[in-house]
């Protein structure tokens, strides 16, 4: 793909990271196909709506796009505001059917890159639940399976752990079937439009801290260029990963007591 116009679909593209991405390509000179639920004017090649709630809406898009993609970002998201079986059909069973469709439609040696979440953490210890919820591929089985989940364990987090574990499961497969990589990266806070709904629903003092400690929340030009590596040639033996782009905060909590340099 190196050094040719390349053919890509951001999925998310009306606003934020999606936006950002979208416009990172575009500019580069990449044919964009700029996806989103609401009509937008982010810069792109083409421009097409989605509701990632309907299935039907999804089989409309892909039956539409044609052949030919090299790369899916799918930045696609809602936080954890929204009604909780909205996040979960949007945040994994949306990106789920959206991947799905469009590894047929990719070049060999393409690349899905979606965007999952620091809020992802911790999906290790819950692999038994995570798997039932991969099991279910339509929206009554989300909500299902949610109805059977603690009610105050954060549904943002349990739809981002899926996008991570998802991917993880579904990188081999796609490698070896259609040529193209899945990972998927997982911001910190970054400053976009629903960053406050971000702090509503995973608190703001926790938020505050990071913040505090690093001097600044992320802006989708920390994101962005992470998102562009993984879909270029330059990540080619990378696959099947979840990187974390949040300026250390979760090895901070994670790694043990810091070591004085």
């Amino acid at each position: 793909m190196t050094g040719q116009r390349r053919r890509i679909v951001v999925v998310g593209a009306g606003s934020g990271i999606g936006a950002a991405v979208a416009t990172h390509f575009h500019e580069a000179g990449d044919h964009v196909l700029a996806v989103d639920v609401r009509h937008h004017d982010t810069p792109a090649a083409e421009h097409a709506l989605c509701d990632l709630r309907d299935p039907d809406s999804i089989t409309e898009l892909l039956d539409g796009v044609g052949v030919g993609w090299d790369v899916l970002a799918h930045v696609a998201g809602v936080p954890g505001t929204a009604p909780p079986n909205d996040v979960l059909t949007v945040n994994y069973l949306g990106m789920r059917r959206m991947v799905e469709g469009m590894l047929p439609l990719m070049h060999r040696g393409g690349a899905v890159v979606a965007v999952a979440s620091i809020a992802g953490i911790g999906w290790e210890q819950r692999l038994d639940d995570l798997s039932a919820l991969l099991e279910a591929t339509d929206a009554d089985a989300v909500a299902a399976w949610q109805a059977r989940q603690d009610p105050n364990y954060p549904v943002y987090t349990s739809s981002k752990q899926a996008v991570i574990l998802y991917a993880k499961r579904a990188a081999g497969a796609a490698l070896a079937r259609y040529g193209v990589r899945i990972n998927t990266v997982s911001p910190g806070p970054v400053e976009t439009p629903i960053l406050v709904d971000f702090e509503k629903a995973m608190g703001k003092d926790i938020l505050d801290v990071l913040r505090d400690t690093y001097g600044r929340h992320g802006t989708v030009a920390d994101i962005v260029p992470v998102i562009a590596f993984l879909g270029s040639d330059a990540a080619q033996w990378i696959n099947g990963q979840d990187v974390h782009v949040d300026s250390g905060f979760v090895t901070s909590m994670t790694a043990g007591a810091p070591i004085a340099v």
